[in-house]
C-alpha cells in the first residue's frame, strides 16, 4: 500500500474511511479474530485512529470486525453440528463443550456486575460436588476462582466488610448483589460440607474478631469498651482458650518399646530347653496323636513336617 493511499484513508476528523476492498479484507480478519495491533499494521493504519474506531462499537470498522467474528464462529459451529449429527464423536464432544461454555459466559464484570444468575450457581455447585473440577471450562473455573476470592475476603474481614469491599470501586455492586455473592461463596465452600469443627470454630472466631474491632474503633465510653471486652471473651471461649492446656506426658511415655523375638534361649539369657523333658511332658498329655506331633514340632523336639501338618489340617476340617 503506498503512502498516497495510506494518507487518503483518514478524513479531517481523523476517522478512518474504508475502501471497498478493505471492507472484505476486514471481514476476513474478523473471522480470524486478529488483534488490534496486527490489523493496524496490515492496513498501515494509525494505531491511535484504529483504537478510536474500535472503541466506538457503532463505527463501521467495529461492526465489520464483529460481523466477521460471528460469521467465522457460525461457520465453525455449523460444521461441528453437522459432523456431530453424522456420528462424529470428536465433533460431538467439541460441539458440546462450545454449548456448555456458552451457558457460562461469565466475565469478571458479568459476575460482579449482575450476570443473569438463573441456575449458574447451582450448575457450578453440581460440578464441584461431583468431584469433577477438571471438567470445568475456563469460564466456569473463573466463577469458582472468584467465589474463592470472596470467601477468603469473608474469612479475613468478615461478611460486613466484604460487602463493603464489593460495593466500593472497582466492583461497585449494589448491596443486594454483594450480599448474594458472599452467601454463594460461603455456601460453596462451607455449608453442607465436611468441615472440621476446628475450621468452623476458627471461622466463627474470625467473625467475632471483626465485630470486636468494629466496636473498639467506635468506642466512646466505658460501656463500649466493656462490650468490646465481652466480644473478645466470647472469641476466646470459641477458640477454647479458657480451657486448661492439655497435660504434657513425660518423655518416656513416647519412647518406643522394643521387643526381641528369638528361638534361642541362650540369646535371651535363659537356660537351654531340655528337649527330652519337653517330649515326656507332651507324651503325658491326654490329646490326640496329631496334636502331640504338632506340639513336638513347635517345641523343636522333632523336625517340622509341613506336608504332615497340612494333611492333619485337612482331616480336621473334614
Amino acid at each position: 500500500m503506498t503512502n498516497e493511499s495510506t494518507t487518503s484513508i483518514q478524513n479531517r476528523s481523523g476517522r478512518i474511511i474504508l475502501k471497498d476492498n478493505e471492507r472484505e479484507e476486514l471481514l476476513q480478519l474478523g473471522k480470524l479474530r486478529w488483534p488490534e495491533e496486527k490489523i493496524a499494521v496490515f492496513f498501515s493504519w494509525d494505531r491511535t485512529a484504529l483504537h478510536a474506531e474500535l472503541t466506538d462499537k457503532n463505527s463501521e470498522i467495529s461492526t465489520i470486525l464483529a460481523r466477521g467474528e460471528l460469521m467465522g464462529q457460525f461457520a465453525l459451529e455449523a460444521r461441528l453440528m453437522k459432523d456431530a449429527e453424522g456420528g462424529n464423536l470428536t465433533a460431538a464432544k467439541q460441539f458440546q463443550d462450545i454449548m456448555r461454555s456458552r451457558d457460562f459466559q461469565l466475565t469478571k464484570l458479568d459476575l460482579f456486575g449482575g450476570a443473569d444468575k438463573e441456575d449458574i450457581f447451582v450448575k457450578i455447585q453440581q460440578y464441584y460436588d461431583s468431584g469433577r473440577p477438571s471438567d470445568l471450562s475456563e469460564k466456569e473455573q473463573l466463577y469458582l476462582d472468584l467465589l474463592q476470592i470472596v470467601y477468603s475476603f469473608e474469612t479475613r474481614f468478615g461478611t460486613r466488610n466484604t460487602i463493603k469491599i464489593l460495593t466500593a470501586k472497582p466492583y461497585s455492586l449494589k448491596y443486594d448483589r454483594a450480599r448474594d455473592i458472599v452467601a454463594e461463596a460461603m455456601e460453596m465452600f462451607n455449608a453442607g460440607r465436611r468441615v472440621s469443627k476446628d475450621a468452623m470454630r476458627q471461622h466463627i472466631a474470625d467473625s467475632y474478631d471483626t465485630l470486636y474491632h468494629a466496636v473498639l474503633a467506635s468506642a466512646k465510653d466505658g460501656k463500649d469498651y466493656a462490650l468490646a471486652a465481652s466480644i473478645l471473651d466470647k472469641k476466646a471461649k470459641i477458640l477454647q482458650l479458657d480451657q486448661p492446656e492439655p497435660e504434657q506426658l513425660p518423655a518416656e511415655m513416647y519412647t518406643r518399646t522394643y521387643r526381641l523375638l528369638s528361638l534361642s534361649t541362650e540369646l535371651l539369657g535363659l537356660p537351654a530347653a531340655n528337649r527330652d523333658e519337653l517330649a515326656s511332658q507332651i507324651e503325658a498329655l491326654d490329646v490326640p496323636e496329631t496334636t502331640k506331633r504338632r506340639l513336638k514340632m513347635e517345641a523343636r523336639v522333632i523336625d517340622t513336617d509341613v506336608v504332615k501338618l497340612l494333611e492333619d489340617g485337612i482331616q480336621a476340617e473334614n
